[in-house]
């Protein structure tokens, strides 16, 4: 008889993902892994020292799926940052788990919440780019980063939990007159500031 195929990392990885796509987190056990998998629990921990790393290791692999999904909002949406939030929007409809996983976990440790939007990997890059589409300061740009954030998040919030149904042309509103009103805000504010 043939020796069985070994299962690889990547292999293990994936049926861990799927079970939170399908379970949750909760449901990430070396027990339920190895069930998915038709194996023992020993493959598992010949390629993870522990639950804890492959934990870890699932939540990176969210993480690049979840910003792959934003780069094709900001690249291909034709929206430009909007885009970017109507993505993060989509990917709390239809990855939620993962979107609770990543969001939804304690994942956010800053002590002021308005430290959470501007401080991940790239959002510096948006802010910059907002200033000089918007006409804006630094400052300012970041701002208009947090309210639309916050409502984003809001909003994929709402959906990453059923508590809430909105289509893309309802989300794409919103985040319109959020985006214009807090950028009217802005310049009204520097127009009152002027000598």
């Amino acid at each position: 008889m043939p020796p069985k195929p070994k299962l690889t990392k990547e292999a293990i990885l994936s049926a861990a993902l799927d079970l939170v796509r399908e379970e949750g987190t909760d449901a990430v056990n070396a027990r339920n892994v190895a069930k998915k998998l038709n194996c023992s629990t020993q493959p598992i921990f010949s390629h993870f020292a522990s639950m804890e790393e492959l934990k870890a290791a699932v939540r990176a692999q969210a993480e690049q799926l979840y910003n792959a999904a934003m780069m094709d909002g900001l690249q291909n949406s034709g929206e430009g940052f909007l885009g970017m939030g109507l993505a993060y929007i989509r990917f709390a409809r239809t990855e939620k788990r993962l979107f609770q996983l990543l969001f939804m976990s304690g994942a956010f440790q800053q002590e002021k919440v308005a430290e959470i939007a501007g401080t991940t990997e790239g959002d510096e890059e948006i802010i910059l780019m907002i200033a000089r589409m918007a006409g804006l300061s630094r400052d300012q740009a970041q701002r208009l980063y947090s309210g639309i954030w916050f409502t984003t998040h809001g909003i994929a919030s709402l959906l990453a939990t059923n508590g809430s149904t909105m289509d893309d042309a309802e989300a794409n509103r919103i985040l319109r007159d959020v985006y214009k009103g807090i950028l009217i805000g802005l310049k009204q504010e520097s127009e009152d500031t002027l000598p």
